[in-house]
């Protein structure tokens, strides 16, 4: 049945839309009702009918606390997060000491990058119930987003102190922890997330990201090995697998990671770039040469992609290509290592000329270059 027919079930003919009393045989169509007509709808994806369903409630009990809560949150999961906020606001207006409405509006301030204004509702929910952890949760994300990493910890513990298996608690805080560099405090907390929690992707992730930065490799490759798993469109799961793995030179595993990623979101430069790396590295060198014209075609500004395509020409023997991507990442960024490597590609050419200059440049920049030119080739340059 559609959204339409299930709506029209508590109809008139004549499109009154909600002003029938009745559904069908004969029954009042009372707010509980049209509640469970809102949340249906909801659930099928039909924002507009169940919006219609929670005013046809609010018209009977316009304080009906169980109707503004839910509507305020099916508007906030479709995104309408200041529609909701408003609908928040105004069950405030009759429940001025609810701590479960105040931490509503919070949190969908919070999602609406206003996490400065939300601490304010976070606190007024936990001054009407200083037993319920919730908005301690939500001061730590809002902390967190402001970049008080500190405060955010302090907060996470006052909810994990109510609620000891508070999962969202335990990983937020880890990842605070982590922004703090106290990576094996976080991987702590990630784990308590994980008791409560085995199966979610994101703590696995993030826990992998710690392990990572610790120099555990071994236990990194299982963590982004679980998230892949447990979710396996996990595009920056694949690029971070991927680039561990080619750390630890693991080329031929690393390539299909990034393959892996850019398939699953073909519109991140990064992804192009660390796929074309490691088909060079594996003398895959058309591969790589047309994984690095994606990454530039997504971002013209990336400096490194032209620089790495331009290297792969000069070695398989196309140093003109290699010239003209040079200049246009010296267009970009002009550092001493593109004036070094268009002053070897110059030389392949023959032209000694512009190589000097090219090369003379590069030493102005960066005198260290002068050290690699003069090992590389036996010479000193005046």
């Amino acid at each position: 049945m559609s959204d339409e027919n299930k709506l029209n079930m508590f109809l008139p003919p004549d499109d009154e839309a909600f002003s029938c009393p009745y559904a069908d045989g004969g029954e009042e169509v009372n707010a509980q009702k049209w509640h469970k007509i809102a949340m249906d709808l909801a659930a099928d994806g039909a924002l507009d009918e169940a919006l219609q369903a929670f005013e046809s409630g609010l018209e009977l009990e316009p304080e009906n606390a169980m109707l503004l809560r839910s509507k305020a949150a099916v508007l906030s999961r479709f995104g309408k997060k200041e529609d909701a906020y408003q609908v928040y606001l105004k069950a405030i207006s009759y429940y001025p000491d609810d701590a479960v409405f105040l931490n509503g509006a919070g949190y969908v301030l919070m999602e609406s990058g206003r996490a400065l204004d939300s601490l304010q509702y976070f606190d007024k929910s936990i001054a009407a119930n200083s037993q319920f952890p919730n908005p301690w949760l939500g001061k730590g994300i809002a902390y967190g987003e402001l970049g008080h990493f500190e405060k955010a910890i302090e907060a996470y513990d006052k909810a994990i102190a109510l609620r000891s298996d508070y999962k969202e608690a335990h990983f937020g805080k880890a990842v605070a922890l982590g922004a703090l560099g106290k990576y094996d405090d976080a991987i702590f907390e990630f784990d308590k997330s994980l008791e409560s929690d085995p199966e979610n992707p994101d703590v696995w992730y993030y826990k992998a990201l710690a392990l990572d930065s610790i120099g555990d490799a071994d236990n990194a490759l299982a963590a982004y090995k679980k998230t892949v798993e447990l979710r396996p469109e996990y595009d920056d799961a694949w690029n971070n697998l991927g680039i561990l793995l080619n750390a630890l030179g693991r080329f031929d595993e690393a390539v299909e990671c990034f393959v892996q990623a850019s398939e699953i979101d073909g519109d991140q430069a990064d992804v192009w770039f660390n796929r074309g790396y490691t088909h060079a590295v594996l003398g895959q060198f058309d591969d790589a040469i047309g994984s690095f014209r994606e990454a530039i075609e997504i971002d013209p500004t990336f400096v490194p992609a032209y620089m790495e395509a331009a290297f792969v020409y000069v070695q398989t023997g196309f140093p003109d290509e290699a010239i003209n991507l040079y200049d246009q990442a010296i267009a970009l960024e002009p550092t001493a290592e593109a004036y070094f490597g268009k002053a070897v590609a110059l030389q392949v050419i023959g032209d000694k000329e512009k190589a000097d200059i090219a090369f003379e440049k590069a030493f102005e920049l960066d005198p260290r270059y002068k050290e690699i030119f003069d090992a590389q080739s036996g010479q000193t340059m005046r």
